[in-house]
C-alpha cells in the first residue's frame, strides 16, 4: 500500500535537445548538450531544486541519422545506465530512473550494474523496464530479425524475475565483517538463484550486497494487453500517455483495475502521464514560443497521417487553407476528430488556424494532450486530472533546453506548492520513501527458512509457466 494519496507525483524526462524536434533550433535552446556533463549536472540539480520525485533517463539502442528530422533526440542517445551513475553523484535527494531493455540485455549484468547504482545513490534508483520496439536493433546484436510481442515479454518476465531473484540473494545482514572471529560473509545468508528458464539460466549470487531498497523500483509502459498485464503484475510505477481527461479516466481505470488479478492494492501503482508543457510568464508568451517552435519544423508535408486521424481526404489540399474552411466537413461522429481540432487551438491559442498548423501540432502530439500557457493554466490542468483520477502525477516532457525547465521550476512550482499539490521539502530519501513503497522482505531468506534455514543453495527453479519465478 502506498502512502496517503496527497500530492502530485511529478518527474522530470531528459531531453537533451527537446522533446519537440525542432526545439533545438530555437536561438536560446542547445543542439549539443547530450553529453554535456555539466549541461546534464544543471539539470538534475535544477528538478532537485523543484522538489520533483525523480529524474528520468530513457534509452535506445539503436540511432539513425534519417530519423531526425521527427526524433532528433534518439540519433544520439547516451546509455542510461552511465548517465544514471553520474546524475545519481551530483544530486542528493531527487529519485533517477534509468531504462533497460530486457530485449537486448543480460540479466545478472543489469541486477549488478543497478544494485550498485542504488547503493552509491543511497537508495534513489528506480528502473524502467523496456522490451524495445525497434526492428533495426536486433542487428546491433547478431539477430537476423525483432522479436514480436509475446516472445519479448516473455523474455522480459523471467529477465525481472530474475533481477528480483538476484537482488535478493544477499540477506540485509549477511556482511558480518567480525575482525575478532575472521568472519567476514555469513554465508547462510547468502543465496543461490539457480534459476533455469526458456530463456535464460542464471546460478547467482550478486556479488553485491542487497540494494539499500530491498527491491529496486519498477516502472513499466507500453499500450498492448499483454504490456498493462506485465506492468500490472511487476511495476511500482505506470506511464501513460495523456491525450484528454476522458480517455486519461478511463485508461486509468483499466490500468488500476488489473492489479487484483494479481493480489494487488490499486494504490500500490502510481499512474504518470507523460505531457509536454510549454511554459510562459504569461499566456501570450507561451503561445508565440509555441508558435516559434512550429514554424523550425522540418517536415515532408505528408497530410496523410492528419487526414486518417481527422477522417477527411487533406490530398492536394493548400496547408494555408483555413482551418474553418473544412472543420464543417468533419461529421458529428467524428468525436476524436473534433478533440484533435480543440487542441490544437488550445496550443495556439486562437481559433484561427491553418491545416499547417493542425499539421505541424498533430505530427508531434499524435492527437494528444500538452499544456501551453502560463502557471495558473498548467496548474489548473494538473489539478483537474489529478482530482478526477486521471493520474496519479506526470512526467515532464521539456519541448527544449534550456529555458523551459527553469521557467517550470520558477513558477509552476511554486503554484502547486500553493495548492497543496506538491511538496515544499523533501521528507524521504529513497526512490520507494517518495512514492510510500514499503522495503518488500527478502523472498529468498524466506525459501531458506522454509527448507530448514540451511546455508546450502535455495533449489533450483523452473518456469516455463509465467506463473513460476522467484519474484
Amino acid at each position: 500500500m502506498t502512502a496517503e494519496r496527497r500530492h502530485l507525483r511529478l518527474g522530470f524526462s531528459i531531453w537533451a535537445t527537446g522533446f519537440h524536434p525542432a526545439g533545438w533550433r530555437l536561438p536560446e535552446a542547445r543542439a549539443d548538450s547530450t553529453f554535456d556533463p555539466v549541461f546534464m549536472r544543471d539539470m538534475a540539480l535544477l528538478a532537485e531544486k523543484g522538489k520533483l520525485d525523480f529524474f528520468f533517463i530513457g534509452d535506445r539502442v539503436v540511432g539513425l541519422p534519417e530519423t531526425q528530422a521527427l526524433h532528433p533526440n534518439l540519433v544520439t542517445r547516451p546509455e542510461a545506465l552511465t548517465l544514471a551513475a553520474w546524475v545519481a553523484a551530483v544530486t542528493s535527494r531527487i529519485g533517477v530512473v534509468t531504462t533497460v531493455n530486457t530485449t537486448y540485455s543480460d540479466p545478472f549484468n543489469v541486477a549488478r550494474a543497478t544494485a550498485t547504482v542504488d547503493h552509491l545513490s543511497g537508495g534513489r534508483l528506480a528502473l524502467n523496464i523496456v522490451t524495445g520496439r525497434d526492428p533495426e536493433a536486433a542487428l546491433n546484436f547478431g539477430r537476423s530479425e525483432h522479436w514480436g510481442t509475446d516472445h519479448r515479454f516473455d523474455n522480459a518476465h523471467e529477465f525481472v524475475q530474475i533481477l528480483k531473484g538476484l537482488w535478493d540473494s544477499w540477506e540485509d545482514d549477511a556482511l558480518v565483517g567480525d575482525k575478532a572471529s575472521g568472519l567476514f560473509v555469513d554465508a547462510a545468508k547468502v543465496h543461490r538463484l539457480n534459476y533455469r528458464g526458456e530463456h535464460f539460466q542464471v546460478a547467482g549470487p550478486l556479488n553485491i550486497e542487497r540494494p539499500p531498497q530491498g527491491q529496486i523500483p519498477l516502472l513499466t509502459a507500453g499500450a498492448s494487453e499483454r504490456s498493462k498485464d506485465f506492468g500490472a503484475e511487476f511495476a511500482d510505477v505506470r506511464f501513460g500517455t495523456a491525450l484528454h481527461l476522458d480517455a486519461a479516466k478511463a485508461y486509468y481505470a483499466d490500468i488500476k483495475g488489473r492489479l487484483a488479478k494479481f493480489g494487488r492494492d490499486p494504490d500500490s501503482q502510481a499512474l504518470v502521464s507523460g505531457i509536454a508543457v510549454y511554459v510562459g510568464r504569461t499566456k501570450e508568451a507561451a503561445h508565440r514560443k509555441y508558435r516559434e517552435i512550429q514554424d523550425l519544423s522540418v517536415t515532408d508535408d505528408n497530410l496523410t497521417p492528419l487526414g486518417t486521424a481527422i477522417g477527411l481526404d487533406l490530398a492536394g489540399l493548400s496547408q494555408q487553407t483555413p482551418l474553418d474552411e473544412i472543420e464543417a466537413q468533419i461529421g458529428t461522429p467524428m468525436e476524436g476528430a473534433r478533440r484533435i481540432l480543440a487542441q490544437a487551438k488550445n496550443s495556439f491559442g486562437t481559433d484561427r488556424l491553418t491545416v499547417r498548423d493542425l499539421y505541424l501540432y498533430f505530427r508531434r502530439s499524435g492527437g494528444g494532450a500538452e499544456i501551453v500557457g502560463d502557471a495558473r493554466t498548467i496548474a489548473d490542468v494538473f489539478e483537474e486530472w489529478f482530482t478526477e483520477r486521471a493520474t496519479d502525477g506526470f512526467i515532464l516532457f521539456p519541448p527544449y533546453l534550456p529555458g523551459t525547465a527553469e521557467l517550470f521550476v520558477e513558477l509552476v512550482v511554486p503554484e502547486l506548492q500553493r495548492r497543496g499539490l506538491l511538496r515544499q521539502e523533501y521528507e524521504e530519501r529513497t526512490f520507494r520513501g517518495l512514492f510510500g513503497l514499503p522495503k518488500p522482505a527478502n523472498a529468498l531468506a524466506r525459501k531458506a527458512r522454509e527448507a530448514g534455514a540451511s546455508p546450502k543453495p535455495t533449489p533450483s527453479l523452473h518456469t516455463p509457466a509465467r506463473a513460476a519465478g522467484v519474484a
